[in-house]
């Protein structure tokens, strides 16, 4: 980032000076280098819009090699954008003895500079030792992690060196999951005598303590959710080394709270205000765009503009979600409900632009202002899939305590293809999280994921 706004400043300095000593074609003559000190300079814009406008086109992400033309495109975007800001400061301002072609120039040092870092930083990356990880769990459970990470496993940053079984004995084989196993939980001391290693992830399995909390949120029909009890726990080194042990306590014994009772915080009350206030507007900034988007569904294949689909919202309700139609008219006629997948056939050209640009989820602002649905929140899921998840992943209910969301925490952060059980931690830890900081994030981290096209 220090690099980024250096280099911003040397740009445009640059820029200046080859104005004044070289001549450009489809101008009257040199640049005089007394117009350095007549005009003013929003060097504050500059620098601000170079560090927000890379951030939010992922630029500023974790380390990954990039691939010259993409990372090329999508610096000349973003600071394409600085130029427009820029001639606009200067438009309103009312500065036309500002020469425009300086800013052409600037853009383009820019965009070689930044590209040139991103560059230079990828081969000493390269050069740099990966970290090494142990995995520890159930054989299961180490498939599951390691498919999770179909994009990283080829990162130059990460080695995973092996497993550590917890089955007795141990039956894993190297073909299971690509990466050699090299003992049981007794054989640990040896293994990091033997073995470089750098991280140990603990891969935790399904307990007792699950499947209580599982049946516990899973109420009978017609039970209050106000007489739920609240659950706690006495913890374990364990426990106060993974989390904070609350201020909760029974005479002198520490206790975590688990669950708690569910009731309207005044924090989700001013929640749904600003939900329904914040969807209002953009709504009506965002009209034209569904207007035009609408019309090309229209014309690029048959069937309804928009879609209409059942989905299960807070405490289990269903309620109709609005999205533009993105794949080709009663595409589940004979597959029935399927999850959604990066390379789904059924997904029209014009559909597959409108998801990687998420146009198609505006009209869920309707859902916002009805009430239905939130900004921010677990992202709601067809009754059938629900079903089967309650059925299957422990605690899967308890995601249904609070209003879905338009975009979440397992949005931001995951892939589609990363597994129902995984987006479940990220939607719990929304929730037992919650703060008006956490949405802004959530939200600022959404706007970079349309921008960079990622997870589509």
């Amino acid at each position: 980032m220090l690099a980024d706004l250096v280099w911003a400043g040397i740009a445009y300095g640059s820029a200046f000076s080859l104005r004044v000593y070289l001549p450009f074609p489809l101008t009257a003559d040199f640049l005089p280098a007394s117009r350095l000190t007549e005009v003013a300079h929003p060097l504050l814009l500059l620098l601000g819009t170079q560090v927000a406008l890379l951030y939010f086109f992922g630029l500023y992400d974790q380390p990954a090699p990039h691939r010259r033309v993409r990372l090329a495109t999508r610096v000349a975007t973003a600071l394409g954008i600085q130029l427009l800001a820029t001639a606009a400061w200067y438009f309103f301002r009312g500065d036309l003895s500002f020469p425009r072609s300086v800013l052409v120039v600037f853009w383009a040092f820019n965009t070689l500079g930044i590209v040139g870092v991103r560059l230079w930083t990828d081969h000493r990356l390269g050069h740099a030792s990966p970290v090494r990880v142990l995995l520890i769990g159930l054989a299961q459970d180490v498939r599951m992690f390691l498919s999770s990470l179909t994009d990283l496993r080829p990162s130059p940053g990460l080695d995973v060196v092996g497993a550590i079984g917890l089955e007795e004995p141990a039956c894993q084989t190297q073909e299971e999951t690509d990466i050699p196993w090299l003992g049981r939980l007794d054989s640990l001391p040896q293994v990091l005598e033997q073995v470089e290693i750098d991280e140990v992830i603990l891969l935790s399995s399904a307990s007792w303590k699950d499947t209580f909390v599982d049946r516990l949120l899973n109420l009978p029909t017609g039970h209050l959710a106000a007489e739920r009890p609240r659950v706690l726990v006495v913890p374990s080194v364990y426990d106060i080394l993974v989390g904070r042990v609350s201020s909760v306590r029974l005479h002198d014994v520490p206790l975590v709270e688990v669950l708690k009772n569910p009731r309207e915080e005044l924090a989700f009350v001013m929640k749904s205000i600003s939900d329904r206030l914040i969807a209002g507007v953009l709504l009506v900034l965002c009209l034209p765009l569904v207007g035009v988007a609408a019309c090309l569904v229209k014309l690029s294949s048959s069937g309804p503009m928009l879609y209409r689909q059942r989905r299960v919202g807070r405490h289990g309700k269903e309620f109709i979600l609005y999205k533009l139609r993105t794949m080709v008219h009663e595409a589940e006629a004979r597959t029935g409900p399927v999850l959604a997948r990066s390379d789904d056939s059924r997904v029209t050209p014009v559909g597959r632009l409108l998801r990687a640009t998420r146009i198609d989820e505006i009209p869920q602002l309707f859902n916002v202002l009805n009430g239905s649905m939130s900004l921010v929140g677990p992202r709601p899921e067809r009754p059938e899939f629900v079903a089967e998840f309650q059925q299957t992943i422990p605690g899967y209910a308890e995601r249904l305590q609070v209003k879905p969301g338009l975009t979440g925490l397992a949005q931001v952060n995951g892939e589609y293809h990363t597994t129902p059980e995984y987006k479940l931690k990220y939607d719990l830890a929304y929730i037992y999280n919650y703060s008006l900081w956490l949405d802004i994030r959530v939200l600022t981290e959404t706007v970079k994921v349309i921008l960079t096209r990622r997870g589509v």
